[in-house]
């Protein structure tokens, strides 16, 4: 990495560890992400006695679904207080980790690795090392499964939707949006990028899930969440 690299890279870091170590963490509504885990079905089936792993618990919902279905789940996360959290809460082996910097933490291979909403916090060169941890530490037959964001939208001025019925065109009434606070460093991901740097990692992509869902009580802003799969190539 030269230096201007590594500039951008601790630049990044620095408003990362700012927004998000030391924050509370919302235990009083949460439940599992039920598009992660019918993603999880298609693509894995049963978790029964899988050895999982979560790059970025936040609340330990997704960790906890992981347990409950019968996998040996263990996870990872950036925020101590999420760390302690997660741990006491799953009795799972959470423990800290930054993701594109760290050496996953564990001894054994992975079935499943997934990762929801953490990506898109990482520069390329970390998204680099990021995903070279996970192809070396994946069982040969193994998945990993990251989603992050390809855009926000907003509804363009002046424009209203029908609500008589469904019309398939209804996002040319939109336009690019960031939904998340100016202080939230998280960036928007295009697909092929990301499934480039993935492949140079000896990663093969293996299937793909774009979910579109509205962000208020009157679809007046959308979020597009792309998931990517994964296995050895």
């Amino acid at each position: 990495m030269n230096d201007k690299g590594k500039q951008v890279t601790e630049n990044v870091t620095n408003k990362v560890d700012a927004y998000w170590v030391g924050k509370n963490n919302d235990l009083d509504f949460r439940c599992p992400n039920v598009s992660l885990f019918r993603l999880i079905g298609s693509a894995v089936g049963s978790l029964s006695n899988k050895q999982v792993l979560e790059v970025g618990t936040w609340n330990g919902t997704d960790l906890i679904e992981c347990k409950r279905r019968g996998a040996d789940a263990v996870g990872l996360d950036l925020n101590p207080k999420c760390v302690e959290t997660v741990r006491a809460e799953s009795q799972c082996d959470v423990r800290h980790f930054r993701a594109g910097t760290d050496e996953i933490p564990f001894e054994q291979a992975f079935d499943l690795i997934y990762s929801r909403d953490t990506i898109c916090y990482l520069t390329d060169i970390e998204l680099n090392q990021f995903f070279a941890q996970c192809s070396k530490n994946l069982t040969n037959n193994g998945t990993l499964i990251v989603q992050f964001i390809e855009t926000d939208l907003k509804l363009k001025e002046g424009r209203s939707l029908s609500t008589q019925y469904f019309d398939a065109e209804f996002l040319s009434q939109y336009e690019p949006h960031r939904i998340h606070s100016k202080d939230n460093p998280m960036r928007f991901f295009v697909a092929d990028d990301v499934i480039r740097i993935a492949e140079s990692n000896n990663l093969t992509l293996v299937g793909t899930k774009k979910m579109i869902q509205s962000y208020d009580l009157h679809e007046s802003e959308f979020r597009v969440d792309k998931y990517l799969l994964f296995t050895k190539a």
